[in-house]
């Protein structure tokens, strides 16, 4: 590791003790014209700046419609931008990636641009672990059932029984979306009672390697911890997954960005 490289990783070790709000004020996203949302949302992949994606979205749904994972939500009457605009929430449902971005495609107004339709082009944020200390992986805990039982809750293709039982079962003649969203689970589900928790980094969609986005490492004083690399693209999948919600999304916002804005005064 070069010395720049060991500067840039321990200003992320800082950083994810400042929690969430510091690291928003610190990387000076907070506040905006009053059209703005109440807060900065996560937007889907392919999203233009944001001033420009308020001008642009025409509220249609298609990106919703078309979204494999139902990642997808639309602002509601207090989101203070209008109601429809499309976003994301992580911890209800992140994004996986498609490997064909429908809902890129699917945008007819260019609020998610055509032409950044491939995992180079992805940057809708960067995570980070807001609450190292709480982490399963540091503290030495197990996976509990409820960190695996809740994603079930938020996987609207089961049947009332599935959800209820917590097993699903892939059948040839599922439709895409209901065998992408089993698979999903399934993966998931190898996690269950799991001794030192891995789930972040295991189930990363970053293709073709997610390594690039996100590894466990030795954490300082025992135990391991996720690390948030530069190939991160503030998907939220981690957050959604993670049993204990100790990692959240900047949105907006890349690895390179932060250094550059605070790494210099802060390592």
């Amino acid at each position: 590791m070069t010395p720049e490289e060991k500067k840039r990783r321990k200003f992320m070790q800082q950083m994810s003790g400042l929690g969430v709000l510091g690291l928003v004020a610190a990387a000076g996203i907070v506040g905006g014209p009053y059209l703005k949302p109440k807060e900065l949302r996560l937007r889907p992949p392919g999203a233009v700046d944001e001033d420009e994606f308020l001008g642009l979205c025409i509220k249609c749904g298609q990106c919703l419609q078309v979204c494999p994972y139902d990642s997808i939500l639309l602002e509601d009457i207090d989101g203070k931008a209008g109601v429809g605009m499309a976003y994301i929430e992580p911890r209800e449902r992140g994004c996986y990636l498609c490997e064909a971005f429908p809902c890129i495609l699917a945008c007819p107004s260019g609020a998610l641009d055509h032409e950044h339709d491939s995992i180079e082009y992805v940057h809708m944020g960067i995570a980070l672990v807001h609450d190292p200390d709480g982490c399963l992986a540091k503290v030495g805990k197990p996976v509990p059932d409820s960190g695996i039982d809740r994603i079930y809750d938020h996987t609207k293709v089961l049947t009332a029984a599935e959800r209820r039982e917590k097993r699903v079962q892939i059948s040839p003649n599922d439709p895409e979306k209901v065998q992408l969203q089993k698979e999903l689970l399934l993966k998931l589900e190898k996690h269950r009672g799991q001794e030192s928790c891995t789930i972040c980094a295991d189930m990363c969609p970053y293709h073709p390697d997610h390594t690039l986005a996100i590894g466990m490492v030795a954490a300082e004083g025992g135990g391991m911890l996720p690390e948030i690399r530069e190939a991160c693209n503030g998907c939220g999948a981690c957050v959604e997954l993670c049993p204990v919600d100790v990692i959240k999304i900047i949105p907006r916002k890349s690895y390179a960005d932060i250094y550059k804005e605070g790494g210099e005064s802060n390592v």
